[in-house]
C-alpha cells in the first residue's frame, strides 16, 4: 500500500494520534459522548495500521484499522474539527471532501491488492443516525449485513449474588465458546481471552451462565431522545437516575460472549446483577447481534432496569466491504466483541 503526502501509513501510534482521538466526540445526532482511557485501548489493539493526514507534524485526520484474520476492522475514523473551519485555506470544502474521498477510495482498493496478505473484508460499526458515519459507508462501498442492539442493564442498588464469581478455570467456558460461537461470522477471540475477566454463575458446582466483561468510561455530552436536554438537567437531582447515568464520568461494564444454560432468563439476570455488584457499577451494556438466539429469547423476559426504561434499546449497523461485486450475506448472527465499542 502506498499513499502520498500529506497522507502517511504508520504501524505505531503517536502522542498526536492520542491527542486527536481524545478530542473526538462520538455518537449520533441524538447521543454524544467521548471515550476515556483511549491510551489503554490503543495499546491493546490487534495489529493496528494507521492512515494519517499530517501537516506541520500535526495529525489532522486518522483512520485506524485492526488487521484481523476474519477481516480488517475499522476501529477509528476521526478528523480534527478545526480542519473543517480553517479559514486560511483557499480550497473549497466540497473540493477538500472530494479529494479526501478519492484518496481513501484508493487506499481501500490497495488494501485488497496485496495477494496473500489481503483481508477477507473490511468491517465497521456505524450509527445510521450519524452523518459522518453514513458518509463513510455510502462513499466507500460499505453495506449493512447486521443490526447490533445496544442493550443496557442497570440496577440502582445491585444485590450481592454469592453464586457469581470470577472464573479461574476457563476449561468449560472455552469449550462452550467453541461450540456456541466459533462458527459465527467475524469470530475473533483475541480480546475475548485477554485483558478483563470472565464471570460465571455457579449452581451446585455447575456453571449455568457466563459472560466476558470489559470496563469502560465515557463523558456523556448529550443523551438521545426528545427529552435529552431535560434529562441532562435533572440527572444530578434524581437519586436513582444519577446512579445509573453519570455524564461527567460514566463508568460501566460491557459484556460479550454471553451464555446461559437453556437460555434461562433467571440465570442471565442473576449473572448480570452479580457482575454489577462485584464491579461496584450500576450500568452494563451488551452489544449483541439482534439475530443472536439467546438475546432473542431473553430480551422480553429480563428486567433490564431504569436506564433501559429511559433510553430504550438503540441499534447500530454492522457494515462490510469486500472485494467482489456480489454482496455477502450473513445468515447466522455475527460475533461481537465489546472491546470494539469502548
Amino acid at each position: 500500500m502506498k499513499v502520498d503526502p500529506p497522507f502517511y501509513i504508520r504501524d505505531n501510534y503517536s502522542s498526536e494520534i492520542l491527542n486527536l482521538l481524545k478530542t473526538v466526540t462520538l455518537g449520533s445526532n441524538g447521543a454524544r459522548y467521548r471515550h476515556r482511557n483511549i491510551e489503554q485501548r490503543i495499546k491493546n489493539l490487534y495489529k493496528p495500521l494507521y492512515l494519517n493526514l499530517e501537516r506541520s507534524e500535526k495529525i489532522l485526520g486518522n483512520l485506524t484499522l485492526c488487521r484481523r484474520e476474519v477481516g480488517w476492522y475499522v476501529r477509528y475514523f476521526a478528523f480534527d474539527p478545526k480542519m473543517q473551519t480553517n479559514q486560511k485555506t483557499k480550497v473549497k470544502p466540497k473540493t477538500k471532501t472530494n479529494k479526501l474521498k478519492t484518496i481513501i477510495q484508493s487506499f481501500f482498493a490497495d488494501v485488497f491488492d496485496q495477494g496473500e496478505d489481503s483481508p477477507k473484508l473490511l468491517y465497521a460499526y456505524i450509527d445510521p443516525r450519524n452523518e459522518r458515519s453514513l458518509w463513510m459507508s455510502q462513499n466507500f462501498g460499505f453495506y449493512t449485513v447486521a443490526k447490533i442492539a445496544t442493550q443496557t442493564f442497570s440496577r440502582v442498588r445491585p444485590k450481592r449474588k454469592d453464586d457469581v464469581v470470577v472464573a479461574d478455570d476457563l476449561t468449560f467456558i472455552k469449550e462452550k465458546i467453541k461450540q456456541e460461537f466459533s462458527n459465527l461470522p467475524l469470530y475473533f477471540d483475541h480480546h475475548t481471552f485477554n485483558e478483563s475477566p470472565f464471570y460465571e454463575l455457579v449452581k451446585e458446582g455447575e456453571t449455568v451462565a457466563f459472560a466476558k466483561t470489559h470496563s469502560a468510561e465515557w463523558v456523556i455530552e448529550r443523551l438521545p431522545g426528545k427529552r435529552k436536554s431535560f434529562l441532562m438537567s435533572i440527572i444530578p437531582y434524581v437519586p436513582g437516575v444519577r446512579k445509573v447515568v453519570r455524564p461527567a464520568a460514566h463508568k460501566f461494564t460491557v459484556v460479550d460472549t454471553v451464555w446461559a444454560k437453556e437460555s434461562e432468563a433467571k440465570y442471565m439476570e442473576e449473572l448480570f446483577e452479580g457482575i454489577l455488584e462485584k464491579e461496584d457499577k450500576n450500568t452494563m451494556v451488551w452489544w449483541v447481534d439482534t439475530k443472536d438466539l439467546i438475546y432473542k429469547k431473553l430480551k422480553k423476559k429480563i428486567n433490564w432496569g431504569l436506564l433501559n426504561k429511559i433510553n430504550g434499546t438503540h441499534e447500530v449497523d454492522l457494515v462490510i466491504k469486500n472485494n467482489s461485486e456480489k454482496k455477502e450475506k450473513f445468515s447466522k448472527p455475527t460475533y461481537v466483541t465489546g472491546f470494539d465499542f469502548i
